[in-house]
């Protein structure tokens, strides 16, 4: 199977067209079995966006990146590396840091999870692992197989025997919840003479990488300039016209280098989505 090659167009995809791929599985103590399935709308060499469920009680070891990554709960909740994350938390994971583990609470969690570069996981603190699922009942069950292409090299086995791992001593995750941060609030006037505002958080401001959550009132346009960066966009709740095509929440967008977004029309009910932004060339 060829390698998918970067757009050089905004392209949309939402989630409902995209297929479910199991990727991890248990047996829990009471005989029934959780698992863990992605929606993937961007998986190519060197890149991942992936809309991630983890069914209840579902166990994921410590791990790390080979990029960086971002981590970003839509919907239930999980015990990451301890504390309990509820929709809206938000974890940068840079390379060289790791997260976890992973415990999905009694509704399960899901997540929006991306990697700026190669997206293979390497473990860490197997005994963490180990530890969660003595104390759970949990068994490991084989891996599905996985069907993506001869360039995809799987991760999930990786704990950094054969392949050294990126780690750096003494760097650490940062998890963050949208509630917690300062808001920028960007004030307009609609046609009708109404105000209208747009709410930013910027959960991640770094030169060359930013991952800001963004509230638009409805009825307002907005201008979304940037085309030094990669840029992705997930729609969470509401809706918005995104250079003259509608997107739902669940709508997935990716913009190259390159390319302006432009304008986001809301309508009657607004949008919230998550914009991250990454200059190659800043770096």
């Amino acid at each position: 199977m060829t390698a998918p090659t970067p757009p050089t167009v905004t392209t949309f995809r939402h989630l409902d067209d995209i297929e479910w791929t199991e990727v991890q599985r248990q047996r829990n103590a009471d005989g029934t079995v959780s698992v863990i399935r992605e929606k993937w709308p961007i998986i190519r060499p060197g890149f991942l966006s992936a809309h991630v469920h983890y069914e209840p009680h579902m166990v994921v070891r410590r791990h790390g990146h080979r990029s960086n990554h971002v981590v970003f709960v839509v919907d239930g909740g999980a015990w990451i590396g301890g504390p309990w994350c509820t929709p809206g938390t938000h974890l940068h994971v840079p390379l060289g840091a790791s997260f976890g583990p992973i415990v999905a609470g009694p509704e399960g969690v899901t997540c929006w999870e991306v990697s700026f570069g190669e997206f293979g996981g390497w473990g860490d603190h197997p005994e963490l692992y180990e530890e969660e699922i003595e104390r759970r009942g949990i068994t490991p069950l084989p891996d599905p197989p996985l069907d993506i292409g001869d360039w995809f090299v799987d991760p999930r086995g990786d704990w950094g025997g054969e392949r050294p791992s990126p780690k750096v001593e003494g760097l650490e995750s940062v998890r963050t919840h949208i509630d917690d941060l300062p808001r920028t609030v960007l004030r307009s006037t609609r046609p009708d003479g109404s105000e209208a505002t747009a709410v930013e958080v910027r959960a991640i401001d770094e030169p060359s990488f930013t991952s800001t959550w963004v509230g638009i009132d409805p009825h307002t346009t907005v201008h979304r300039d940037g085309s030094r960066t990669h840029r992705l966009l997930r729609i969470l709740t509401g809706g918005a016209h995104i250079g003259g095509q509608w997107c739902p929440a669940g709508t997935h967008v990716e913009v190259p280098v390159g390319v302006e977004l432009g304008v986001i029309a809301t309508d009657a009910e607004g949008v919230t989505l998550l914009e991250l932004a990454d200059e190659p060339s800043a770096r």
